[in-house]
């Protein structure tokens, strides 16, 4: 199952919070694809890559931790527009 994902790039801050198809990648463990970055401590938007769910976690690769964020990506667009995303 190939996954798709709108694309977003916030202009106030310079940002890929979701990526573009072609730039989207899958992570180590080839269990998550990392679909964009808030921008800070390396910090990693991903999802699942096998199955049907579509919420999106916070990857902080310090404390190697998933957190979740948004029930989508659609979701996380939304919220990152509103400024209700803390990271």
């Amino acid at each position: 199952m190939h996954k798709q994902f709108p694309s977003y790039y916030c202009q106030e801050s310079f940002i890929d919070v979701v990526l573009s198809a072609d730039e989207i990648k899958a992570d180590a463990s080839s269990r998550w694809l990392i679909i964009g970055y808030p921008g800070v401590d390396g910090i990693e938007f991903r999802v699942k890559k096998y199955g049907s769910d579509k919420t999106v976690y916070a990857y902080y690769p310090i404390d190697d931790e998933h957190v979740h964020i948004a029930d989508s990506v659609e979701d996380l667009i939304e919220k990152w527009k509103e400024g209700k995303i803390r990271v």
